[in-house]
């Protein structure tokens, strides 16, 4: 450090230069918020078709009802099966299929899209391989 003396001219620079870092960590912080809100907010109804290609027993079928419920239909026999114990179901029921990794999946309109990405996750873990969403035929003239 020196002293300055008098008369003397101290020679400053100035720095014009914009720091963009809060505004990057705003910006990742609003990020964070709508990845977290937007699912949520969002609602997913599930498609209608007019032609459906579902043939029953061809292949497993996951079915879902409006409560979370879980019932997995093998071979034109149906029984209930608990969230927990998907994965191991699913793995046996493919055991005996070794070439046929494809489920079809039965979810009711009004279930939360969360349980049904849950099962998704449960059956890609158990091996599945291909996911074939059952749709509906639109209804005309027949209430829900």
């Amino acid at each position: 450090m020196s002293i300055r003396k008098p008369g003397q001219v101290l020679d400053f620079q100035v720095v014009a230069e914009i720091n963009v870092t809060p505004m990057i960590d705003v910006m990742l912080v609003l990020l964070i918020i709508f990845m977290v809100v937007t699912p949520s907010v969002i609602g997913a109804a599930l498609p209608e078709a007019r032609h459906a290609d579902y043939e029953p027993g061809k292949h497993p079928t996951l079915i879902i009802d409006a409560r979370g419920r879980m019932s997995l239909d093998v071979d034109q026999h149906t029984e209930r099966v608990a969230e927990q114990a998907l994965a191991a179901r699913l793995t046996a029921v493919y055991a005996a299929r070794p070439n046929d990794h494809v489920l079809y999946l039965k979810a009711d309109r009004d279930l939360d899209y969360a349980r049904v990405r849950s099962a998704l996750e449960t059956a890609r873990a158990a091996g599945v391989a291909r996911v074939a969403a059952i749709t509906e035929s639109p209804r005309r003239g027949r209430r829900r």
